[in-house]
């Protein structure tokens, strides 16, 4: 009798692959085992990794995460140690910072002569903040102040100060002209263009500020900043010099009181704003 042969069997494409692959893995060492796991698999290895460390990384955020109990900016502070300002004024201010998060930003800045990618998205940022209701006190000298001021994001301090209170501030307060603004609007409807940035010398910048001091040569005026470059911050810490730097309270602060505060700490000369610049 002749026996029969058996027909050779098909090539079943990816399933015979595996099963080869998986009798060599079984006949392997154990170094020989993680070699050829890590030739083959050490890119998903890689990704894993990466993804994972970014989700714990932001479940961790979001678990320990504060709310804020004041957040502030200082715009193109100079030399300034955030950490240490926002330690100090928590400080003077009495805030619970074991519950809540008082942070300052000291780092960001924005200039309207040729500003750079990082400064476009600076300008965003502060507009994303202020829409989302989470940003404060802003620290701003002349020409970044007059052109937010100008697009009415600061409060109109009559709302949250006393006649009394402003008093106190008399010679340093920052007026915009509303009649000026509505008029601006109106062109800008009429025109359908939009009204253009008007970028002006340091020297140009500094005497155009002090026009915002005199109310009397404005229709509409509405105090909307303080000056600060008489403040015992702006003289110890040096952080503004050669500009003057302006404070006013954004429109949807949730915090208006301890943004108060925060104006009479700029004020107050016991603090040791010398002390406070950033170290490399």
């Amino acid at each position: 009798m002749f026996k029969k042969e058996k027909a050779p069997r098909e090539y079943r494409g990816i399933n015979d692959e595996i099963q080869e692959q998986t009798k060599k893995f079984k006949d392997m060492s154990l170094k020989e085992k993680w070699e050829y796991f890590w030739e083959y698999y050490k890119v998903n290895v890689l990704i894993i990794v990466i993804v994972g460390a970014f989700v714990i990384s932001m479940i961790h955020n979001f678990v320990t995460a504060k709310d804020y109990c004041f957040n502030g900016l200082l715009l193109n502070a100079s030399m300034m140690d955030q950490e240490k300002i926002a330690a100090s004024f928590a400080e003077y201010a009495g805030l619970d910072t074991e519950k809540y998060e008082c942070y300052i930003d000291a780092s960001s800045t924005l200039s309207y002569q040729n500003p750079s990618e990082y400064e476009l998205a600076t300008s965003q940022r502060i507009v994303a903040l202020i829409q989302s209701k989470e940003l404060d006190g802003m620290l701003f000298d002349a020409e970044v102040f007059y052109n937010y001021a100008f697009n009415q994001v600061f409060m109109d301090l009559r709302e949250v100060y006393t006649a009394e209170e402003l008093a106190e501030y008399e010679g340093r307060i920052y007026y915009i002209d509303k009649a000026e603004i509505s008029r601006a609007e109106e062109s800008e409807k009429a025109s359908s263009e939009k009204y253009t940035l008007v970028t002006l010398t340091p020297d140009e910048v500094i005497a155009e500020a002090q026009t915002h001091r005199d109310p009397s040569a404005m229709e509409e005026p509405i105090p909307v900043g303080i000056f600060v470059d008489d403040s015992p911050f702006a003289q110890k810490s040096k952080a503004y010099l050669g500009v003057v730097p302006i404070y006013g309270i954004s429109t949807t602060s949730q915090r208006v009181e301890v943004s108060k505060q925060f104006l009479d700490y700029l004020f107050d000369d016991t603090i040791d704003f010398a002390n406070m610049y950033r170290v490399f």
